[in-house]
């Protein structure tokens, strides 16, 4: 955001300045102290708001004041100007400059805040817009993670640049560049459907992306998904969903596809001959990282029916009925199907994917030693995914 400051006393100036800062430290601030500098400014760049005295030198070397009201409203109003429909505030400690053109204020959507060195009701006032103006966040794509370790990954890889976590609508963000494309990460509170969907349809609706997708840990049925194996779901199910009875649990499965030129882009970006090779580039594996009877790191990256659940899998029978719902289905989670179903409900209407690493096969046979690299390698997938999201258009 960009604020264009007309002021030509110092001590104002810094108080006004701390107010802007008190709402939002990034704001860019520029300052001019005559009306001559902000005739040039005005129409020379584009503006997110002006604040600005009524009464200024009109040119550098003066030293008396003018009452400019009629001239801001004049240069301001311009429908050639720049900053026609730029937000003002007229910020004076003298009132009358401001009542006599009052009316000419009011017309022109001029705001007037009269200043007071002695009392805070003008800061008030001033913060408050200026937090109404500050333009609404966009991202190019939003990546999601239900566990930090899973967003972390990303930061291991270099891919985020250092950058700090931060607090946006309540929402864990970090952003990320890849390739021309602005976007961010977002952690979610819990692990789960319920987490999962509450947080995707708010971060869709808020930054307006066109992509949207998810990376982190899952679990393969054993046979069907090896240990590092990163899945995207062409379909996605919910497996928990149907119905107790006096009989037992009857399913009633929900799925989500993904949208046919998105699984045929997907495909042929994790089908090119290099791809697994790049993947796999510059991730070491410790000992115990190593799956049995493995010596080296050994993956494939491919298109299948998943399902997600709201509860964690560690069970031989329950694996085998999640398997008996679907006979191609190759992994299973919690929180992919959120992402697709919100996605594709959304009138945002994101492109959607997921991509996870398997870490174990869903039985009582669970380990965190496969974790980190599965985290880093579902991360350089979708990392990669993005980057030559344009090359097939």
């Amino acid at each position: 955001m960009k604020i264009l400051i007309l002021e030509d006393q110092d001590i104002k100036f810094e108080a006004i300045n701390s107010v802007v800062k008190d709402v939002d430290l990034s704001i860019d601030i520029i300052r001019v102290k005559q009306f001559s500098k902000f005739l040039t400014e005005i129409n020379r760049e584009s503006y997110n708001l002006i604040i600005s005295d009524l009464l200024v030198p009109l040119f550098e070397d003066s030293r008396d004041t003018s009452d400019v009201t009629l001239r801001i409203i004049e240069e301001c109003r311009d429908y050639q100007c720049k900053n026609f429909r730029t937000p003002i505030i007229a910020l004076t400690q003298f009132d009358s400059a401001a009542e006599e053109n009052f009316k000419d204020l009011n017309q022109k959507d001029i705001l007037v805040i009269t200043y007071n060195e002695t009392d805070d009701i003008w800061k008030k006032s001033l913060s408050h817009k200026i937090s109404n103006t500050i333009p609404e966040q966009s991202y190019n794509f939003i990546i999601f993670c239900a566990l930090k370790k899973e967003a972390n990954a990303y930061t291991d890889l270099g891919y985020t640049g250092g950058n700090d976590e931060k607090i946006i609508s309540s929402l864990k963000c970090k952003e990320i560049q890849i390739a021309n494309r602005n976007g961010v990460i977002i952690t979610l509170p819990r692990m789960g459907l319920v987490s999962a969907a509450i947080t995707v349809t708010k971060s869709i609706e808020k930054f307006k992306p066109e992509i949207v997708c998810m990376s982190g840990i899952c679990a393969g049925i054993d046979g069907k998904a090896d240990i590092y194996d990163v899945i995207v779901p062409n379909i996605c199910h919910q497996h928990d969903s149907g119905k107790w009875t006096t009989s037992g649990f009857i399913p009633e499965l929900y799925d989500v596809p993904l949208q046919h030129p998105i699984e045929v882009k997907i495909d042929h970006i994790i089908t090119h001959r290099d791809f697994t090779t790049s993947i796999a580039q510059g991730i070491k594996l410790s000992k115990s990282e190593f799956p049995d009877n493995k010596e080296e790191l050994e993956f494939k990256v491919f298109l299948a029916p998943t399902s997600s659940g709201s509860a964690v899998v560690a069970d031989d029978e329950m694996n085998r009925k999640i398997m008996e719902q679907h006979r191609r289905k190759t992994a299973f989670e919690m929180e992919s199907y959120a992402l697709y179903e919100s996605a594709r409900v959304s009138q945002v209407a994101p492109a959607f994917f997921s991509a996870k690493s398997v870490v174990d096969n869903g039985t009582n046979n669970k380990s965190d030693n496969y974790h980190r690299v599965a985290c880093l390698l579902s991360a350089k997938v979708v990392y990669e995914i993005i980057s030559k999201w344009d090359c097939y258009s």
